[in-house]
């Protein structure tokens, strides 16, 4: 499963760049382009922020369930006792 956190980081990595060379290439769309064009290539990038921020939650989530943080309580129960840990 380790290959899933790396899969979803170098997905993440894709997706930001590609989402942030878009935002950058709107600019000159807009200014050479139609407004329908320019609108579409903010859409796309919204797309790939959208999903470069799926894969982070993705990779987040399979690293917790990987290695979970040790309980600690709330403010009903209090502090967890070391005995109560295990």
């Amino acid at each position: 499963m380790v290959y899933y956190i790396a899969m979803y980081k170098i997905l993440r990595i894709i997706f930001c760049i590609l989402a942030v060379a878009l935002a950058a290439a709107a600019i000159f769309v807009f200014v050479y382009a139609d407004w329908v064009w320019g609108a579409l290539v903010v859409m796309l990038a919204f797309v790939f922020g959208a999903l470069m921020v799926t894969f982070k939650q993705l990779q987040e989530k399979e690293e917790r369930r990987k290695n979970p943080p040790p309980p600690e309580g709330d403010f009903i129960t209090g502090k967890i006792k070391p005995e109560d840990k295990e």
